[in-house]
């Protein structure tokens, strides 16, 4: 009778370990290892798909035009970027050492310097034929060419919308066939503002329309407001359609508020579609933590390029710069040096 009990309490025991090892193989298969592998590729994957891939930059104006490219390379190896931004003149290129300094460039290609607004290129013709010939004498070449600066800018330019757009279209081809990436010159706050709060306004969302205009000081009611929102009516519309890069606009800051910034970002992004760059962030305090919240927020919206404006400290300019005159890296620089850039 014991030896039937021993069994049976044998016979139970057996039949329970088979039960839970089909339960355990249930939820951990035999190839464990093999399965941990291949689940753990999309995750992988999914993390590189994650990785930002910006670059880093400034234009960095020099005390002087002797020992100008020096001075830069001088302030870009303290800061540990990539980029630097620099300008040829098209009627006059002359040598463009900076090509040749290891770093990469984003070159604006002017028709002259600031100064009286002038217009827009007419003959393109001939303009495409100058741009093949500065190019075809470069012995390295801009990772992005952005044409002209700030076209929206009545400063500067005193032509239409529609004659940058054509210039534009010219350059992109040529840009293309010599396989540099393309941008326009910069858009301006004036009229970009204008038109997102417009679009609050249009939207209905009648409080957010306020509190961006309180934010950014915009002027709806002003005529030249409204005629500069138009005019980048007209060049957003058109940058949509184009064989366009990126789109590139100009943004200073005064505070680490980020909040207006982020709105413009979300306009641009809706209006074009195509990927947003700024080759001139600056900052007219000089809190660090002004730079460190702008620097990060055009991170998080994934810029692949963020190119800060350094000009000179005595130039009399209201932007904060990076570096003091002797090459020494002011607050906001070393704010700069010391933010993440992998």
């Amino acid at each position: 009778m014991k030896n039937y009990y021993l069994l049976a309490v044998a016979f139970t025991a057996l039949l329970f370990c088979s039960c839970q090892k089909e339960e355990l193989k249930g939820r951990f298969p035999d190839n464990l290892g093999r399965d941990k592998e291949s689940s753990s590729l999309p995750r992988d994957q999914a993390q590189l798909s994650k990785t930002r891939s910006v670059q880093y930059g400034a234009l960095i104006n020099a005390p002087s035009k002797k020992g100008s490219l020096d001075f830069q390379v001088n302030v870009a190896n303290q800061l540990g970027i990539s980029c630097l931004r620099s300008r040829v003149i098209v009627s006059d290129p002359g040598e463009v050492a900076i090509l040749n300094s290891g770093y990469k460039v984003l070159l604006n290609f002017n028709s002259d310097y600031e100064g009286t607004p002038l217009p827009f290129v007419s003959n393109l013709a001939q303009y495409q034929t100058d741009l093949q010939q500065i190019i075809s004498n470069f012995s390295a070449l801009p990772v992005v060419a952005a044409i002209e600066n700030e076209e929206s800018n009545r400063m500067y330019h005193s032509g239409t919308a529609q004659e940058y757009i054509n210039q534009l279209s010219v350059a992109i081809d040529v840009m293309h066939a010599n396989g540099i990436k393309v941008t326009n010159g910069g858009i301006t706050d004036a009229g970009l503002n204008y038109l997102v709060y417009q679009d609050f306004m249009n939207q209905g969302k009648y409080d957010s329309a306020e509190q961006f205009k309180k934010l950014v000081h915009v002027t709806p009611k002003n005529p030249n407001t409204q005629n500069r929102g138009r005019y980048v009516d007209t060049l957003l519309q058109a940058y949509a359609q184009m064989e366009l890069d990126y789109v590139n606009f100009h943004w200073k800051a005064g505070s680490a508020d980020m909040q207006a910034l982020t709105e413009v970002i979300a306009y641009l992004k809706k209006r074009t579609g195509k990927p947003i760059i700024s080759n001139e962030l600056g900052q007219f305090d000089k809190d660090p933590n002004t730079l460190t919240a702008l620097i990060q927020k055009c991170t998080d919206e994934d810029f692949p390029y963020i190119i800060w404006y350094s000009p000179d400290e005595n130039a009399g300019k209201k932007d904060a710069p990076l570096q003091y005159s002797d090459a020494s890296l002011t607050p906001s620089g070393i704010a700069y040096q010391r933010y993440p850039k992998h």
